[in-house]
């Protein structure tokens, strides 16, 4: 019998923001433990939050194996292994004053918007262990977002600045929003349905995700069927999971159940080549392919597919660089949107910008983005870097050819 310990211990601390003012401070700390048993070809699982007993939980888990729930058993871990990126971003005795003093100068830089929003800062362990070894992961991160909603404007929200990374800079943010607030005040030229070049972040691969589920991709349902391995995308297209706490924020060096990438990055595509379905170690058996070390650790439930850390490797230093002096739109907020069986995507925008000479140079009415996905990811896509307008955070945009229909006049 095999038994595995996940363990994820974190304390979060959240500003909340409403209206202009700091509303409160929530403090949550917590620790969720499971436990899972392999024995003859099944697993059992069994998990709680707080303080636990571990033997009483491995006896729930060794219950749960009368289930009979197929799973092969995880590698045993040969070497126990640490990575500690965890430090104190912002001083516990000056959260609260940090955080009035960023949403007063937001509100008093921005007079014509209402702000709103939270700043979430989070010191997290998670550890897994098997036998007398064990792998832990300790980082901090940051996320936050700020929705602005003009005086004026009948809309809940008007426009959002999201911003995550292991830093709190304040002034910088600042710098952002008053930015992002001053481009949306101001319309664009004329904006006509036809060719356009955008910016956008990662998400819009989304809709490909589930084509590389190992079980759609067998199927035969997936639009990727039978590609694996094989060039399906531009030369400098590589699509990653990041998993290295040292370059990535909140990262883990080992998966769900205990696999440690080379170079701690996990490869979907590489330089235009599928090389990698999503998998965890059950359905890479059972598909008899690679498993490509993403899986997700749930609470108290078996190992699922996971892709976190989703990232498009830069093919320059900024964006600026890939654009040559053209004009391009920035994709801020969009909303929906769809993929058909044959890979054609309609993405509504609500949000977006001209992007000339490094700026944002006005708001543009709101369009659909027309493209087809491996034309986009193909001979459209034009590289991706992780430096364009905003000052701080981590950030990754892809840039790509595709066409704007449906303009709002």
């Amino acid at each position: 019998m095999e038994k595995q310990t996940y363990i994820r211990k974190t304390i979060e601390r959240t500003l909340t923001y409403t209206a202009g003012k700091l509303a409160s401070l929530r403090i949550k700390d917590g620790v969720q433990t499971t436990v899972r048993v392999y024995d003859n070809g099944y697993i059992g699982v069994a998990g709680k939050s707080g303080d636990v007993d571990i033997s009483e939980l491995e006896e729930k888990a060794v219950k749960a194996l009368g289930g009979k729930t197929p799973y092969v058993a995880p590698e045993k871990i040969k070497e126990s292994k640490k990575i500690d990126t965890g430090k104190e971003i912002i001083k516990k005795s000056e959260l609260m004053r940090e955080g009035e003093k960023l949403i007063r100068g937001l509100s008093e830089d921005n007079p014509d918007f209402i702000i709103s929003g939270k700043t979430v800062i989070c010191d997290r362990t998670i550890s897994l262990s098997g036998g007398d070894k064990k792998y832990e992961c300790t980082g901090s991160d940051v996320s936050a977002y700020f929705v602005l909603k003009e005086r004026d404007s009948a809309s809940i929200m008007d426009e959002i600045y999201e911003v995550s990374g292991d830093a709190f800079e304040a002034e910088k943010i600042r710098a952002d929003v008053k930015t992002l607030a001053a481009a949306y005040k101001k319309a664009a030229d004329m904006f006509e349905e036809g060719d356009i070049i955008v910016i956008a972040d990662p998400s819009v691969c989304q809709y490909l995700v589930k084509d590389f589920v190992a079980q759609s991709y067998v199927g035969g349902s997936s639009l990727l069927a039978g590609k694996l391995g094989k060039k399906v995308f531009s030369d400098k297209f590589t699509m990653y999971c990041d998993q290295d706490p040292h370059s990535s924020a909140g990262a883990v060096f080992f998966d769900g159940e205990g696999v440690i990438n080379e170079g701690y990055k996990a490869y979907f595509v590489k330089d235009g080549v599928m090389k990698n379905l999503l998998t965890t170690r059950q359905s890479a058996a059972k598909y008899k392919v690679g498993n490509c070390g993403t899986a997700a650790a749930p609470f108290a439930a078996l190992p699922a597919e996971g892709m976190s850390g989703l990232r498009i490797a830069a093919t320059q230093d900024s964006v600026s660089d890939i654009l040559k002096g053209e004009k391009a739109v920035f994709v801020s907020m969009t909303s929906g949107g769809d993929m058909t069986a044959t890979g054609d995507v309609a993405l509504p925008v609500q949000t977006a910008y001209v992007y000339e000479n490094g700026r944002l140079a006005g708001r543009l009415p709101e369009f659909t983005i027309s493209v087809n996905v491996f034309d986009m990811l193909g001979k459209d896509f034009l590289g991706a870097s992780d430096k364009c307008v905003w000052t701080t955070g981590e950030r990754n945009y892809i840039v790509f050819s595709a066409k704007a229909v449906n303009v709002r006049k």
